[in-house]
């Protein structure tokens, strides 16, 4: 494997998001009542407060539940990325991208991460930066933390724990991720951190600079970011024999009697192969395993068929060391922030964003072969069975090929943009208003290799290799087999070290994956007191909404035709829709202390449209005790591709199929169709709270949640549908009766997901003399994760089963389930003695029962969970500890170290993934050293 950096491409290339942690965490973070702790405002800044469109609104006054972390506690927990900001929020779990998993149905290629809040799908969770919508990224169906924006630019990050749909429309079922940025800062700050984990590192070098006047004010930040792959070989818990049953060495299928060169018994290792073709064979045929399976260094095992000698069976390849736990990456991101005032509270806003990222993944040497079959003749001279023979498993194995090719390096490179032009100021009579138009573009390359069938199948022929007249409708004019520049290829494991390193030409073909997804947002908003009543305001706020979204994929040529051996057939795509909106929100002081929010938005989405409506009350009965609740209809479109009628995307996944024996499990391509008959889903989201502050610097809070979906829009499993029908319409086989790929589709579940726990956060602060004493806690805890199953049988009701404490990948789970564990807590404690701080963290995430591959009971009698699910998956309990100094004069500088799993825990073991990425990271123990400079 090639370690050396990726060579730069100064003005483009990759960096991060940085150094971003919180905690859930600061004093007054989880309350739905919050504040943050960084530089005051001036009194012409405007206050963004997150889940409101009015002006002048406190958020102790507002009754949604919202977490805030401000730049300070971003960068007490010592993380690299934004993205892993997530792992120290209790309400977040099933976060995807960045970290592979396979079992899932895909592993990730660039340095992605997504937010999830309470387990209910990426899309479920809205992602702004500065409050306006960003688009999911090119290939991705969710918004990518690590390219929003420099970590050093972040101010504070709010997040909603509640729908949120009646404010932002679409997309905020279980609530809303906004990260704001610094605007207002003055002078220049620079940062370096450096990351070190075992086997992998990172690094990120940021700068900011902030210059203004009374008139004009801007904000520039950029970032640098590199992140080293780490394998699975480099980590126990991912180093074990994960098995595929298309493998190197691979299987034969026999199509006529073998025997040796004199016309007797055909005898290879001692092994009589005639022998078993005349007891075996079924009309004319007989699959065997390669003669050297099971040879050192091949990481393939002998798996015989039942009763039966060497020979039948299947020859498993171990494809987990060779995949990576992360790709490598490096990655530019920039940022601006400028504001003109042009008149008298009348200012002119721009915001620009630039991402850009290259990363490699470093995986097994060549996909599984599932389009159809390649025959090696009898002519070929390295065919050892002296018959023709067809093959069953991949181009290249473990050992790689002569040449140097030990991996194959997938390369994706990433860039999106993000531009605001907008206006904001008086109107009349305290009435205020915004208006801007934007642009969020992301546009994903992705690089891979797949085995073009026609070209192996030339090879097997004897006109391989890249100097080869060989034209795609055979053999072109002095092109003679295995003669001259034509070789012959064999996939036999005996002749790999014989095979000339030019034949990688038809063994791996490059391929690439064309993805781009815009927005196009024009939107404004008044808002002011549109009338006294009693002594206190009725504040409004109204405005509408345009949003033009666009999806596009395209692919190579191979890609296209269908002759891969594994990525299967792609259709080129092109998806256009416009949603138009207006909402109206209002906010009135009943009482003293006593507030009512009602809010509203309709949504049209041409084929169909939505109302969403929320009622929300906080009661600040006295000034030591709230008390709060809310009810709201939220919902969430199809995306644009999932409302089609055509295939939309094609990918991976691991099946199993129950009609062979031995069942053969191993990659297959699964094929998603749209599904133009898929309705919005909507979820009924109540929340209901109490803050106490008992005593000075104490704060006590807690609340209960419940989601309750319908409709919900689930896509199918393709070992579920293979299951329900292993030959039918959905499952492609080839002639052999192979499975070739499984097509599933997305469907409105007639109910969905359920879910409901209470979340509890507490913090006090006390000095003792100069020492400064913080304890801080955080906690989510899980009352109900119903999953909707859909019904095996037409006309029957769904079938639902709690989740709670499960891995929820049974067979027939969807694809949006989560891992769901009871527990999820962040607590800490902090000191600070004049320049010094001290801070320790405890992160917890309780275990689930490992439930991968199990089949749940779908009879109607008995217990629906079956009672093979026993095996748990440990919870997942981590400390870190940051300290850190301020140096020089006016505190110019300031030095932190710190370890992230500071004793160094592994996490427990899952099946097929060796750890869960939802859960818990196999990193292991992460000591860092950051660096920082305001000037």
């Amino acid at each position: 494997m090639e370690r050396r950096s990726i060579r730069p491409r100064s003005a483009r290339i990759a960096a991060g998001l940085a150094a971003v942690s919180w905690l859930g965490i600061t004093a007054g973070t989880a309350f739905g009542q919050t504040t943050t702790e960084s530089e005051p405002a001036d009194d012409t800044q405007q206050i963004v407060v997150t889940g409101t469109y009015l002006g002048g609104v406190r958020q102790e006054d507002r009754a949604s539940p919202v977490l805030t972390v401000d730049a300070e506690a971003l960068d007490r927990t010592g993380v690299s990325s934004l993205g892993d900001l997530t792992r120290f929020i209790p309400q977040n779990v099933g976060s995807a991208g960045g970290m592979q998993d396979l079992a899932k149905g895909g592993a990730d290629t660039r340095d992605t991460r997504s937010v999830n809040l309470r387990g209910l799908g990426a899309g479920s969770t809205l992602v702004l930066l500065n409050g306006r919508r960003v688009t999911p990224q090119g290939g991705d169906d969710f918004v990518n933390l690590n390219a929003l924006t420099p970590d050093i630019a972040i101010g504070r990050v709010e997040t909603v724990l509640d729908g949120a749909s009646s404010t932002y429309g679409a997309d905020a079922v279980a609530g809303v991720f906004n990260v704001i940025t610094n605007t207002r800062f003055e002078g220049v700050k620079l940062s370096a951190q450096y990351t070190g984990i075992d086997k992998s590192s990172s690094w990120n070098v940021q700068g900011m600079i902030g210059l203004g006047n009374d008139t004009i004010r801007s904000v520039t930040s950029a970032s640098y970011r590199f992140v080293d792959n780490l394998q699975n070989s480099d980590r126990a818990i991912t180093n074990f024999f994960n098995p595929s049953g298309a493998g190197f060495p691979g299987r034969y299928t026999l199509l006529a009697r073998p025997t040796n060169a004199s016309g007797g018994n055909l005898v290879i290792g001692g092994n009589d192969y005639t022998a078993l073709y005349d007891a075996r064979a079924v009309n004319g045929r007989l699959t065997v395993v390669d003669p050297n399976c099971g040879a050192a260094g091949t990481e393939s095992q002998y798996i015989p068929a039942t009763g039966a000698t060497f020979g039948l069976g299947n020859c498993a390849y171990n494809f987990q060391p060779k995949n990576p736990i992360r790709p490598r990456s490096q990655s530019i991101n920039i940022h601006n922030d400028t504001t003109i005032e042009v008149a008298d509270n009348q200012e002119v806003f721009v915001e620009l964003a630039y991402y850009h990222q290259e990363s490699k993944r470093f995986g097994v040497p060549s996909y599984a072969q599932n389009a159809g079959n390649a025959t090696m003749p009898a002519a070929n001279p390295y065919n050892v069975f002296r018959v023709p023979v067809i093959f069953l498993g991949r181009a290249i194995g473990a050992q790689g090929f002569p040449g140097g090719y030990d991996y194959r390096v997938m390369r994706d490179t990433v860039d999106n943009q993000h531009y605001v032009l907008g206006a904001r100021g008086d109107l009349f009579a305290g009435w205020k208003y915004t208006a801007n138009v934007s642009y969020s573009g992301s546009h994903t390359i992705a690089r891979d290799k797949d085995t073009d069938m026609n070209l192996f199948q030339a090879a097997l022929n004897g006109f391989g290799g890249p100097n080869c007249n060989y034209l795609f409708n055979g053999a072109g004019g002095g092109a003679v087999a295995g003669a001259g520049n034509c070789l012959y290829y064999s996939p036999l494991q005996g002749n790999l070290q014989q095979m000339d390193p030019t034949l990688i030409h038809n063994l791996q073909t490059d391929v690439y994956f064309d993805f781009k997804r815009e927005y196009y947002l024009a939107e404004a908003v008044v808002n002011g007191t549109l009338a006294t009543i009693g002594g206190h305001n009725l504040d409004v706020a109204i405005g509408g909404q345009y949003r033009r979204e666009n999806s596009t994929a395209q692919y190579s040529d191979l890609l296209l035709s269908g002759f891969g051996g594994f990525l299967g057939k792609r259709l080129n795509t092109s998806f256009r829709r416009n949603v138009k909106s207006g909402f109206i929100e209002a906010n009135y002081e009943v009482i003293d202390g006593l507030n009512v929010n009602a809010a509203a938005r309709y949504e049209d989405y041409g084929g169909f449209n939505t109302t969403a409506p929320k009622l929300a009350i906080n009661w600040r009965i006295i000034p030591e005790i709230s008390v709060r609740g809310s009810a709201s209809r939220a919902f969430q479109a199809p995306t644009i591709s999932n409302g089609s009628n055509s295939l939309i995307s094609t990918g991976v996944g691991n099946v199993t199929d129950p009609t062979k024996s031995p069942p053969d499990t191993t990659f297959r391509t699964i094929q998603t169709f749209g599904n133009p008959g898929l309705q919005p889903q909507t979820a009924d989201v109540y929340n209901i709270g109490a803050t106490v502050l008992p005593v000075p610097r104490a704060r006590l809070s807690v609340d209960y949640w419940s989601y309750k979906y319908k409709n919900q829009i689930q896509l199918q499993s393709a070992q579920a549908v293979v299951n329900a029908s292993p030959n039918g319409p959905a499952v492609i086989r080839d002639s052999s009766g192979n499975i070739q790929a499984v097509q599933v589709t997305s469907f409105n579940a007639p109910s969905g997901t359920q879910t409901s726990g209470i979340d509890f956060a507490a913090a006090y602060s006390f000095d003792m003399g100069e020492l400064e004493i913080g304890l801080r806690s955080n906690l989510t805890y899980l009352l109900k994760y119903d999953i909707d199953i859909g019904s095996t049988t037409p006309g029957a009701a769904s079938i639902v089963y709690n989740g709670v404490g499960f891995r929820n990948q049974f067979v027939q789970s969807p694809l949006s389930s989560s891992a769901a564990p009871r527990w999820r807590a962040v607590s800490g404690i902090d000191f600070g003695y004049g320049r010094h701080s001290l801070s320790t963290t405890w992160r917890y995430t309780s275990g689930v029962v490992d439930d991968q591959g199990l089949s749940l009971n779908t009879s109607g009698t008995g217990s629906i969970i079956p009672a093979t699910a026993t095996s748990k998956i440990k919870a997942f309990s981590v400390f870190d500890v940051q300290y850190s100094v301020k140096l020089g004069q006016d505190d110019k500088y300031e030095l932190a170290v710190g370890m992230i799993n500071a004793f160094d825990t592994a996490p427990g073991f899952a099946r097929f993934n060796g750890y869960l990425p939802s859960i818990a990271d196999p990193f292991g123990r992460q000591i860092y050293a950051r660096i920082q400079a305001k000037f």
